[in-house]
């Protein structure tokens, strides 16, 4: 059996969305958070509590969404 390494993070606010952003810099993450404005605010890349940056939250962001075995953030709801 394939073992995929990867972290979820669940809650995607002032602690969550820093520490996902982190580890997907790295590692493959998937971030959880149960506001689906907020979900979708993130990724389109824009964070409206200014937690992260900007440039940074999009660099991680995950182009192949679902894909669990590659560096990046995938932000679900």
């Amino acid at each position: 059996m394939e073992r995929i390494n990867g972290i979820v993070v669940i809650g995607l606010g002032y602690v969550g969305l820093p520490l996902a952003v982190e580890f997907a810099k790295h590692y493959p993450v998937i971030g959880y958070d149960i506001k689906q404005k907020r979900v979708d605010e993130l990724n389109t890349g824009f964070d409206s509590t200014f937690e992260v940056e900007e440039n940074s939250l999009k660099k991680v962001l995950s182009k192949e969404q679902g894909n669990f075995s590659t560096p990046g953030l995938h932000i679900t709801s």
